[in-house]
Order: C-alpha cells, then sequence, then structure tokens
C-alpha cells in the first residue's frame, strides 16, 4: 500500500530516516515502491481517458445512426395512422407532407370531414318542393390542418430519453376557423404533446382551451351566453394502436340566455380500455369504457316549464373478449332524476348484447358505416327505410347463426308509488344456415322471458290521464279494479303489497305468464261492474 506525502511530511520522514541508520535502506526501499505505484496510477489514469475518449467518440458517431433510425419509425408510425383514417367513410386525408431531417421532422396534414358526401348530396336533383329559382347552395365541407413539429430521440430535444417528443397544433380552415378563432381569442383548438417510447408505443396529452362568449339579441330582444372550461385528455398506446388506455376530463359548459333558461353540464369524464381483437380488424376492440357526468340540469325560465336535473350519470360498457366472440355489457344510471318536484332516481337502464361473432359483428360494422357515407342509399332510406337497411340482412342474419343473446338486463326507477322494476332477456337456439331465412323456425327456436314488478298505483295514474269527471274516474277505477282481480284469479299477476308481479316466457312456442300457458281469450274475463 502506498501513501501519497506532503512535502512536510516526507521532510520529516527523511529526518526519522536518518536518525535511525539501521532502517535507512528499508525506507529507501519504501520510497521506490511509492515512485512505482505513483507510475502505475498514471498509467491507469491514461488509459481510462483514453477508453472514455473513445466511447464517447462512439457515441457521437453513433448518436446521429440512432437519430435516423428512430426518425423512420415514427414516420411510418404517422404513415400507417393516417392509412387507418383515410379507410373511415367520413374522413380524407386531403394533402399530408412530411418532412424528415436527422434530428427532427415536420409534418402537415389536411383532413376533410364529411366532404364527399357534402358533394354528392350537391349534385344530387333538388327537391321538387324548392324554390327553382333560388340559387343552389353547396355545402362546403370542414377542413382541419394538423401541424407537428418531430424531434428525434435518443434525447429529443435533450431533456427526456424517448424515441421522439412531438408538438402539434390542429386549425379549421377556411370561414369556420376565422369565426372559431375569433370565439378563442387566437389560441388554437387543440394541442398535443406526444412522447413515443422506443418500442413503438407512447403517450399523448391533449388540450382545448376554455373560451366564452355573449351573443347579441335575437329578433325578440333575448340575449344568450355560452362557457366552457376546456377539455384535457390521454391517451396511451401501444405500437399500431394494439391496445391504449384513455382518460379525458371536461369540467363545465354553460348556455344561459336573458329570458331565463339556463343549461349546465359539469363534471364530464371518459375512461377507457381497449385491446385490438385481430391484426386484420383494425376497428374492433375489447375492453372497457365508462362515461360520467356529474350533474346535468335544465331550467327553461317559464313559469309552466318545470326544471330538469340529473346528478352522477354514468354509462359503462364492458365488452369482454372470449376466442371468436364478444360481449357488450352496459349499465346506464342516474343517482337523481329529478323532474319538477319528483325525483325518479335512482334509476337504471342495463342492457347486454352477448355471443355476438366478432367477424360478422365488423362486417355488419362496416356494411353500415359504408350505406351511412352513401347520399343514393340516404336517400332512398328516406323514401322507403327498408332499402337502406336491405344490404345489411346479410351480416345480421349472418350474426343470428351463431345464437347471440338479447338482455334487457334492468330497467328500474323510484316512482311517487314505490320502484318499478323490469329485465328481460331473449336468445336463439343453434340455428343451421338453411333456417336463417325461415321466420317460423326463428319462432320455435326463440327463447325469451321478462321479469315485471310495477307499484298498482302508478299504472292506475297512467290510465287516467286526460279524464275529467268524478264519475268517469270512478268508472275507470273500478274496471282498473276488476281487470286486475281477473289477472290475479287466473295467474297472470300476483298482488303484493301493492306492487304487481309477473313472470313471461317464451319458449318452444308457447307463451307462458307465471308459468301458466297464456290463453288470449280469457284476458279480461268477468263481469263489468255496474254503477
Amino acid at each position: 500500500m502506498c501513501t501519497i506525502l506532503t512535502k512536510r511530511s516526507a521532510r520529516l520522514t527523511v529526518q526519522r530516516a536518518q536518525a535511525l541508520p539501521a532502517d535507512r535502506s528499508r525506507w529507501h526501499d519504501g520510497a521506490l515502491v511509492c515512485k512505482w505505484h505513483r507510475h502505475q496510477e498514471r498509467k491507469t489514469t491514461v488509459k481510462k481517458s483514453v477508453g472514455i475518449a473513445l466511447a464517447a467518440g462512439a457515441l457521437v458517431l453513433a448518436y446521429p445512426a440512432a437519430a435516423w433510425m428512430l426518425g423512420r419509425q415514427v414516420e411510418a408510425a404517422h404513415a400507417e395512422q393516417y392509412r387507418l383514417l383515410a379507410e373511415q367513410p367520413y374522413t380524407k386525408v386531403v394533402a399530408r407532407d412530411y418532412q424528415r431531417g436527422l434530428f427532427g421532422a415536420t409534418e402537415t396534414v389536411t383532413i376533410e370531414l364529411l366532404g364527399d358526401l357534402l358533394r354528392d348530396v350537391a349534385k344530387a336533383p333538388r327537391n321538387a318542393a324548392a324554390d327553382p329559382a333560388a340559387p343552389a347552395e353547396t355545402p362546403q365541407p370542414l377542413r382541419l390542418r394538423l401541424r407537428s413539429t418531430i424531434q428525434h430521440g435518443p434525447l429529443p430535444g435533450l431533456t427526456t430519453l424517448a424515441a421522439a417528443i412531438a408538438e402539434s397544433e390542429l386549425t379549421v380552415e377556411g370561414e369556420p376557423g376565422e369565426k372559431l378563432a375569433a370565439v378563442l381569442g387566437g389560441q388554437k383548438p387543440l394541442l398535443a404533446h406526444t412522447e413515443y417510447r422506443f418500442t413503438g408505443g407512447g403517450v399523448s396529452r391533449m388540450s382545448s382551451p376554455a373560451f366564452a362568449m355573449d351573443f347579441s339579441a335575437d329578433a325578440e330582444g333575448t340575449t344568450s351566453s355560452v362557457a366552457w372550461d376546456g377539455i384535457h385528455m390521454s391517451v396511451d398506446f401501444a405500437k399500431g394502436m394494439q391496445r391504449y388506455t384513455m382518460q379525458a376530463e371536461a369540467p363545465r359548459l354553460e348556455i344561459k340566455d336573458s329570458a331565463g333558461l339556463r343549461v349546465l353540464l359539469s363534471g364530464l369524464r371518459l375512461d377507457g380500455e381497449q385491446q385490438r381483437m385481430f391484426d386484420d380488424e383494425p376497428l374492433l376492440y375489447a375492453g372497457t369504457q365508462k362515461f360520467t357526468v356529474a350533474q346535468f340540469g335544465m331550467t327553461t325560465g317559464k313559469e309552466d316549464g318545470e326544471a330538469l336535473l340529473l346528478k352522477q350519470v354514468v354509462y359503462d360498457v364492458a365488452m369482454p373478449a372470449n376466442g371468436d366472440f364478444l360481449d357488450i355489457v352496459a349499465r346506464t344510471g342516474a343517482e337523481t332524476v329529478q323532474f319538477g318536484a319528483h325525483d325518479y332516481g335512482p334509476a337504471h337502464y342495463d342492457f347486454s348484447f352477448k355471443h355476438l361473432h366478432a367477424r360478422t359483428l365488423a362486417k355488419l360494422h362496416r356494411a353500415f358505416m359504408k350505406q351511412s357515407a352513401d347520399p343514393a342509399a340516404l336517400a332512398a332510406g328516406e323514401a322507403n327505410p327498408a332499402k337502406m337497411l336491405a344490404p345489411l340482412a346479410e351480416p345480421a342474419l349472418e350474426l343470428l347463426k351463431y345464437s347471440p343473446e338479447i338482455s334487457v338486463d334492468r330497467i328500474s326507477f323510484r316512482s311517487p308509488h314505490g320502484e318499478a322494476l323490469i329485465a328481460a332477456r331473449a336468445r336463439l337456439g343453434e340455428l343451421k344456415p338453411e333456417e336463417i331465412s325461415n321466420p317460423l323456425v326463428l319462432l320455435g327456436k326463440l327463447d325469451a322471458s321478462a321479469d315485471i314488478a310495477l307499484p298498482e298505483a302508478l299504472l292506475a295514474g297512467l290510465g287516467g290521464k286526460g279524464e275529467a269527471g268524478a264519475e268517469a274516474v270512478a268508472m275507470r277505477e273500478a274496471m282498473f279494479q276488476q281487470q286486475l282481480a281477473g289477472f290475479a284469479e287466473q295467474g297472470y299477476i300476483q298482488r303484493d303489497g301493492g306492487v304487481l308481479r309477473t313472470k313471461i316466457a317464451f319458449a318452444n312456442g308457447q307463451l307462458t305468464i307465471n308459468g301458466k300457458p297464456f290463453n288470449p281469450l280469457a284476458i279480461g274475463g268477468g263481469a263489468r261492474p255496474t254503477m
């Protein structure tokens, strides 16, 4: 072990060595050893410096190559994104310019919404009822322009370790864009910051600005205003959007006028997690989505108008995949459903579609989107809806071949007379291809049921709407009670403390109510009451 000595400590050491002649040779040998160690340390330091310099040089040479490769990766991801967008019937990429350099790139994309549809509508023959002398108005499609500035990794902007980062801004072209810019005070309608990972995925954070706007008085002298607190969204995505999660929040939208109208929508939130089922079906995802609203309220300001108030509104959808099949289970509800002085909450409407063949469902969706974007089909559908639905018949009937199950899992609300509850389900047994188009066979394989529980007073009140006079009301009440007594005697309903309950089932071509075969001729039996 060699110790590095200061000048003073070295002088003291020499003096001590001179005072001890017997130890002088030993001290001299130690000094030589220290000198050798210092020489070796200097050699090691030089080698380390050379190694660091070589590594730094290799890094300097490798960084441009890495940036170039990562730039290609990001460009390919953008190209795939807009290829999928171009396949949608209502969108069209009319221009795209991508300029890629070594350490960065710029991209400008112009997207047209409803362009082909509006142009086809303009070419269609005008309505005969329209004024032939009036000039024809050609609706203009909405064009959006997205500009992105991209910095390539591995250290984009020398701020983070990533494949790339992109700053994007959305603008609206033409007259709509000018009006929107005036409303937003020159702010961009949408800004996005995207960070791309080395694995091909990334995370994008988007925001739209808040604004407030006052409108001048209309012909009746009513002024109005609108206030929007903006929106924030985050999307975390895998390579090629194979899967993604998203969160979005919008704090408030409020519309008011001087006549007393007020609409308030607050606490909007959207959460979702999706996984693509098949690589060749880019729009078919399984997963979950949940949309919530803290409060929706509306008052008209009119004396005879009743206020509407909804609180804790939820639309929760689960779409689990099981092999080639997909379920869609939706839960809709609100804790408060207040109309005027009456609160009907909690209220729920839950429904589900189970055992849907996923690829056939995707085929049905594509056919529907194609029909919806076809002006000729839309025009024909206005005159005869069956014509528009005809192209959907083949995939819809094919979907039935896989025995899907449709359920109204719950319809419930609280009335002034108690809670009302309805649940129903229906499914088809296994079908052969030749049986799909035979209605009688379909009816024979239908398996359906429903459970109903309704307050008796609620039904009695519904039957007396619009009646005037005590005698008419008494007659109606007597007839209603007689009918209930007849149904109860035949076993079609059960009277349970003011609640009417019944279970309806259809299986093997037979309709039963509370387990009893249904006889339509027996409905309304019994003598009418005398007054």
